[in-house]
């Protein structure tokens, strides 16, 4: 472990930044508190745990730990197959290295599926789980659907293998925001995302489509609260995630883009703190 001391002391508790080897992965984090219990943020494809800014009231005041997950951040970013199975390896090879036996699992997009292979891969370690539009794909219910998915996973991982992946990219990120994202939050999150080499980008995406989807019968009862962005495609989605997780709090906002912890973080921020709150 390399550790590098911020020299950062909050109100209520410090801030140090950390370094721990997951497959062979440097992979970064940041630690705020102590205990061996922490709410873990986990952010989405192509961001880091700086998406999560706009929640420091939450995290510096209790024992958390913000992931960069491998291929993001600051963490290394190696030519490798960026799978859900490697970012849940890696962020309970952080919760070893800080201590930490137990954790609330907060997800943002592609953060959900690494918070549900890290309940399938380590279950007594999760204590509860937050998706925050996150979508979790269900098995498919015949062989069309079947075919449809694995034709649309293709479609998306050769988009992200072209050579014009920049402008692929740059459409599909325009697309997250809404109304509320303002211009220099736009600029942030389309920066920071495009940053991100090609290899991870298109790797860690296909991640996702071959992460192996939620089985009949794959049930989770521990709390989880999911917050979701209001569309017509999503109507649905409710009663296919509460029967995966039958103690389900479940929210839509109405008019909010993907980002909605950014954009509305005092609302996000004290919906979380209520599910953080009813969990003892």
């Amino acid at each position: 472990m390399c550790r590098t001391l911020l020299g950062l002391v909050l109100a209520a508790t410090s801030l140090f930044a950390a370094d721990v080897k997951s497959d062979g992965i440097r992979v970064h984090y940041e630690s705020f508190g102590k205990g061996k219990e922490s709410v873990v943020f986990i952010h989405g494809w192509t961001c880091d745990l700086t998406f999560w800014r706009g929640q420091a009231p939450v995290y510096e005041k209790r024992r958390t730990l913000l992931v960069d997950l491998p291929g993001h951040g600051q963490s290394d970013k190696p030519d490798v197959a960026y799978s859900q199975e490697r970012f849940a390896r890696a962020v309970e090879a952080v919760m070893r290295d800080a201590g930490v036996e137990h954790a609330v699992l907060v997800g943002h997009s592609m953060g959900g599926p690494v918070a549900i292979t890290f309940l399938r891969l380590f279950p007594a370690k999760a204590k509860a789980i937050v998706l925050v539009d996150s979508l979790v794909r269900q098995a498919p219910k015949d062989d069309a659907e079947r075919l449809r998915q694995k034709s649309q996973g293709e479609a998306w991982g050769k988009m992200w293998r072209e050579p014009n992946y920049k402008e692929n990219a740059s459409r599909a990120i325009d697309s997250m925001f809404s109304d509320k994202t303002t211009p220099a939050m736009r600029e942030e999150i389309k920066s920071k995302m495009m940053a991100a080499p090609q290899h991870v980008l298109a790797s860690a995406f296909e991640g996702i489509f071959t992460m192996e989807p939620i089985q009949p019968g794959e049930k989770y009862d521990l709390p989880t609260l999911s917050i979701m962005v209001k569309t017509p495609g999503r109507v649905d989605y409710e009663p296919q995630l509460r029967a995966v997780f039958p103690n389900l709090s479940y929210e839509t906002w109405e008019g909010s883009g993907h980002f909605l912890m950014m954009e509305s973080p005092d609302r996000f921020n004290k919906l979380l703190e209520e599910f953080l709150a009813s969990l003892h």
